[in-house]
């Protein structure tokens, strides 16, 4: 297949990162590249919605990053998994095999999964600050993009149902296949609901996902594109109350408790990849309150939100991560950019393989252990009565609707296409049936 037609495919069928970012996959991969990656490291803990992928999909995950290889002129192809993955290592091997890649195997440590810390421990070399991979020649891609991307170059098929891992307080923790625009809590009832009285809900992981307070704000939830997980827990629990707190209630404990020890700097992934990048400035500069007219507040820009600062280092269970999510959405605010130094500082790596975060022990810290040897199988394809389809569900400008309301659809449909030179996704039916209403979202009634 031609890069043209590798690409033409992958923009049809409304592929994007399903990894969390959501950046359209057609600008992503039309560009030249030395190494693809396929990540199937599975970043948080408790999701194994790439693991399911990959035990179902394995030889067409293979299939594509081959084709991705081709397609960039890239001359190396890794499938990287965590050596913990032992049910789907030898499928994954088996296709390597097949498709003249390599099989990479990395330790258990968070966050394996993030691409530029997966490109630094295949490559060595570590992405720019404020970076993309691309930068030092490697395109990474999730497994379940990949997954998409075979089934489009190979059957035509566009992007309209999502797999994603319901685990923790429920009856039956598994992972469910459901149509795009289908409410949360459906997925939730697919799982047998709730077994705590007063539950709170996390969509994604429990590292960087939103936290949902009741079942009635979880049911104008739908599942998109980047959807991953949705993690039930009760009321109260750690992540509930970390999440709960108020910027000026973080602002107070910054100020009185922020011993800084630089702990949180110290074990920053980021930072031991040699960005210049210092968490423990931000939170002096926070307490104090003066973090926008600061050199150490624009610092924050650099922070990548995996939480490793808030939820393992800070011995005085303060929120960095919070904060500097707080203090880039004021710098944004006031249109306040980072003008530091970008320079790599390689000898922040120094000490990089004695930092890494173990899983199972950041799963004592966060107080999950207990769900993470939960088994998770496939509880099969939910087919919702409707669904409400968002028309962003990527990086870039909403889709342009195609159709109105009383147009009879199906599923795979186009019905919202990327403005005119946007950056943006092509938006598909999920299932057959009449459209109800079209706003920020198209609403399809099931035939």
């Amino acid at each position: 297949m031609t890069k043209d037609a590798f690409i033409t495919a992958v923009r049809t069928a409304g592929i994007v990162g399903e990894g969390g970012a959501g950046f359209p996959a057609h600008v992503k991969f039309a560009a030249a590249a030395d190494t693809v990656i396929a990540n199937g490291c599975e970043c948080e803990p408790l999701l194994h919605t790439d693991q399911h992928h990959m035990a179902h999909h394995a030889q067409g995950i293979a299939r594509a990053l081959a084709g991705l290889a081709s397609a960039t002129g890239a001359k190396r192809g890794v499938f990287a998994l965590k050596n913990k993955q032992r049910a789907v290592i030898p499928l994954a091997r088996e296709a390597c095999g097949m498709f003249g890649l390599e099989l990479a195997l990395l330790d258990d440590f968070y966050p394996a999964g993030d691409e530029q810390i997966l490109v630094r421990e295949l490559t060595g070399k570590s992405t720019p600050p404020l970076g993309i991979p691309l930068q030092v020649g490697c395109i990474v891609a999730n497994v379940g993009t990949l997954a998409s991307v075979d089934a489009a170059v190979q059957h035509g098929r566009s992007v309209t149902h999502k797999s994603l891992t319901v685990t923790g307080e429920v009856k039956q923790p598994g992972i469910v296949r459901v149509p795009l625009g289908t409410a949360m809590n459906e997925c939730l009832a697919a799982a047998g609901g709730a077994l705590v009285k007063e539950p709170v809900f996390i969509l994604g992981g429990p590292m960087m996902g939103r936290i949902i307070v009741d079942q009635d704000a979880l049911g104008q939830e739908v599942v998109t594109k980047t959807s991953g997980g949705l993690i039930v827990l009760p009321s109260g629990h750690y992540l509930h109350r970390n999440a709960a707190q108020t910027a000026a209630a973080m602002r107070r404990r910054a100020a009185a408790a922020c011993i800084q020890c630089r702990i949180c700097s110290d074990l920053c992934p980021r930072m031991l990849i040699g960005h210049p990048f210092e968490t423990h400035k931000v939170m002096r500069a926070f307490g104090s309150g003066v973090e926008l007219e600061s050199e150490a507040g624009t610092l924050a820009h650099l922070c990548c939100e995996c939480g490793v600062c808030e939820h393992y280092a800070c011995p005085m269970q303060l929120s960095p991560r919070r904060v500097n999510q707080t203090v880039k959405a004021a710098l944004r605010a006031t249109n306040t950019a980072f003008d530091g130094s970008r320079a790599l500082r390689e000898e922040y790596s120094t000490w990089r393989s004695l930092r890494k975060v173990p899983v199972q022990r950041l799963a004592a810290r966060l107080d999950i252990a207990r769900y993470m040897h939960l088994e998770t199988p496939d509880l099969g394809v939910l087919t919702p009565a409707a669904v409400r389809i968002p028309l962003l569900q990527h990086i870039g400008m909403p889709a342009q609707a195609q159709i109105k309301p009383g147009d009879k659809v199906r599923a795979g449909q186009c019905i919202g296409e990327i403005p005119e030179k946007g950056l943006g996704a092509r938006i598909h039916a999920s299932l057959d049936g009449t459209v109800t209403a079209v706003d920020n979202a198209v609403t399809i009634q099931a035939e």
